[in-house]
């Protein structure tokens, strides 16, 4: 599965679930982002997964999201 498509799917899962201060929360938290950015992820016209687990962890901290949904890690850098 593509990002693109793990960040549509996980945004229907939560989007009528995620309250209206979620971009506020994940800030709040520490999160690195400017805040148009972040609104702009929660509505869905910027796609930006790693931002869109970041608000759904901030902000629905009960919620599971599914291991597939997850972004994937990215390899470690090797060092000559």
């Amino acid at each position: 599965m593509h990002e693109e498509e793990k960040f549509y799917s996980l945004l229907a899962l939560v989007c009528r679930k995620m309250p209206h201060y979620a971009v506020q929360m994940t800030l709040d938290a520490g999160y690195e982002a400017e805040r148009q950015r972040l609104h702009d992820v929660k509505r869905g016209r910027t796609t930006s997964l790693p931002d869109l687990v970041a608000l759904v962890r901030h902000s629905l901290p009960r919620f599971e999201i599914p291991a597939h949904l997850l972004p994937e890690a990215q390899p470690e850098p090797v060092s000559a």
